[in-house]
């Protein structure tokens, strides 16, 4: 739909066509995918005096009328575009991409075959673009080399690995205590955490604990891993 087609959108739905309502759909058609924040920012280079929420409220307005369509994008807030034709999205997790792409028959063969009359879809599917995919693959060359390092330079092999992501902090001493009861004086427990703080307070953690020598720290990539000996009985 294009501006002119708008305005005549926006008389017949008995809404006023204000000057600001005008520049932001302007903004919006001109450029797809932005959030309030962005429309603000480039609508506030042409009008000093528009606010953000009449930002907000033009462009909820205009999502009521049907002129403009609203979409996650795999974030917490919405980004806005102009509706046209029945689009799907592709959206890189690395660089924030968008990529439009055409209807798949599929999705509207697989409502008839429930029953159900598909009369529109959103869907977003999310990914890595090529130029990301090739950063993570060196990145994880690169990880892979250091997890060979780290585990190099341990005093001996890794008898016992636990894996703590998504427990509660408050049960990480009890379920320690408990896998270091069963190795021998001297064998090595791997501890994996997710949060760079965990890794932060193990030192002060593994203070609390009988029995345990912490022997490296190091991170791998959104992984932390800390190693500890257990220790002869005095």
């Amino acid at each position: 739909m294009n501006i002119p087609e708008a305005m005549k959108f926006l008389r017949a739905a008995e809404k006023r066509i204000t000057p600001q309502r005008k520049l932001l759909l302007r903004i919006i058609s001109d450029n797809a995918h932005l959030d309030a924040s962005e429309i603000y920012r480039l609508a506030k280079e042409e009008d000093e005096k528009i606010s953000l929420s009449t930002v907000y409220r033009t462009v909820r307005l205009l999502e009521e009328l049907g002129l403009v369509e609203a979409s996650g994008l795999g974030e917490d807030h919405y980004h806005y575009e102009v509706r046209l034709d029945e689009h799907y999205h592709l959206i890189c997790l690395g660089c924030g991409k968008v990529v439009e792409m055409p209807p798949v028959t599929t999705i509207r063969e697989l409502g008839e075959e429930r029953g159900f009359e598909v009369i529109g879809a959103k869907v977003e599917l999310t990914g890595y673009c090529k130029e990301c995919r090739r950063k993570r693959y060196r990145k994880e060359k690169g990880s892979s080399r250091m997890q060979v390092t780290e585990r190099l330079s341990l005093p001996g092999p890794v008898s016992r690995t636990i894996d703590l992501r998504g427990v509660p902090l408050i049960e990480h001493p009890g379920r320690v205590s408990r896998d270091l009861e069963q190795l021998e004086a001297g064998e090595l427990l791997e501890i994996i955490t997710q949060e760079k703080e965990r890794l932060e307070m193990a030192p002060k953690m593994l203070e609390t604990l009988k029995g345990a020598e912490l022997i490296k720290l190091w991170r791998d990539k959104a992984l932390c891993h800390a190693v500890v000996r257990k220790q002869s009985k005095a």
